[in-house]
């Protein structure tokens, strides 16, 4: 029997080491602990990482069963608890990288704890745009999952397969503006994380179908989008933007399939809303946000006065530094745009950089 137990185990630990395309795989991180070793800013970016890291290490896990955020003013008793909360996530992304780095298992064991404890008390309600905060946690977990117990990965597995049901039960409603706005851009990649995290078949069916749909739907041939539109506010176009370019980078490095450079029916695609992002980010336009926005909470925030979504303020090109990053894994020249409003010449101007210089 212990032999067939053993067996068992080494079977599953191979399934579920067999691939990581969330998170790095152990080439890439061969890779990255070369380049941290050789290049200066690598190095600086890293510690940063690390200083999270070994101070998680003597930290509780603070979880919490239901994610407040989305809809709710940033005074709000609620928002303010759960943010408190996903203070883990980055604690258990650094702990993560840091373990694959260091190959010490204080790291492993206490990223452990806190991915069992989230799995243990979070309660998925299907709401995307909270659910997206977790991104960082899938990366991690992707990295690791070969080398946590079988006991305790099939607890995290099961509450990241209810995530990932939850997500697909609220978007099933597709007279909703939500299961075709920045809403279903979040969902897609929070689901599309989760399906190349366990190799669940089913879920990559579901991203196969729908995230053709939603470039075709939520982007249009010029480049602007329906968030755009709707919010009146490029702040939402880089918003939508954002998680679908995550996803497109684990289906590029998954299944060679290229969503970026993808062109709907329509003409709509990824690379196009880039471009049509760019001059905004350069100064060739400007653009007041919110002005016309038909959301009634962009107004409530206004008068909350909340920084990044007053009415009428021109938007900030740094805010698009993290998209262009992303975009710059499928679009190199991007970085050239990122470099300019950071004034900086530097090669690795922030994590991202990093991670795509990894991948590439």
């Amino acid at each position: 029997m212990e032999y067939l137990y053993l067996i068992f185990v080494l079977t599953v630990s191979t399934l579920c080491s067999k691939a990581q395309y969330v998170g790095l795989n152990n080439k890439e991180v061969t890779t990255l602990k070369k380049i941290i070793r050789k290049d200066s800013s690598a190095f600086n970016l890293y510690n940063a990482i690390k200083k999270t890291a070994d101070a998680a290490l003597t930290a509780t896990p603070n979880p919490i069963d239901t994610v407040v955020s989305e809809g709710h003013l940033s005074n709000d008793p609620k928002k303010i608890i759960s943010g408190k909360s996903l203070r883990d996530i980055d604690k258990i992304y650094s702990l993560g990288i840091v373990y694959k780095i260091e190959q010490n298992d204080t790291y492993l064991k206490k990223l452990e704890e806190f991915l069992m404890a989230w799995a243990g008390v979070n309660q998925p309600q299907g709401n995307p745009i909270n659910d997206t905060k977790f991104e960082n946690l899938f990366f991690a977990y992707d990295m690791v999952k070969s080398d946590i117990p079988p006991e305790q990965r099939e607890s995290i597995n099961s509450w990241l397969v209810k995530t990932a049901d939850e997500e697909i039960r609220t978007g099933k409603n597709k007279a909703k503006t939500t299961s075709f706005n920045n809403w279903n851009s979040h969902r897609l990649k929070t689901i599309g994380c989760i399906a190349y995290v366990l190799d669940n078949k089913k879920f990559k069916k579901y991203i196969d179908e729908e995230l053709p749909v939603q470039i075709e739907k939520n982007l249009l041939p010029d480049g602007s989008g329906f968030d755009f539109h709707e919010r009146d506010a490029l702040h939402y176009h880089v918003y939508t933007l954002e998680p679908l370019i995550s996803l497109a980078t684990v289906l590029k490095r998954a299944i060679g399939k290229d969503f970026y450079n993808y062109v709907s029916a329509s003409g709509a695609s990824i690379k196009n809303s880039i471009a049509f992002l760019k001059p905004y980010v350069t100064g060739e336009k400007t653009h007041g946000e919110y002005v016309n926005s038909k959301v009634v909470f962009d107004k409530k925030r206004a008068d909350n006065k909340e920084a990044g979504f007053i009415i009428g303020a021109n938007f900030k090109p740094n805010y698009a530094m993290g998209v262009l990053t992303e975009a710059a894994y499928f679009e190199p020249g991007c970085m050239d745009i990122v470099r300019s409003v950071m004034n900086t010449h530097s090669e690795l101007v922030n994590w991202q950089s990093v991670l795509n210089k990894i991948r590439r």
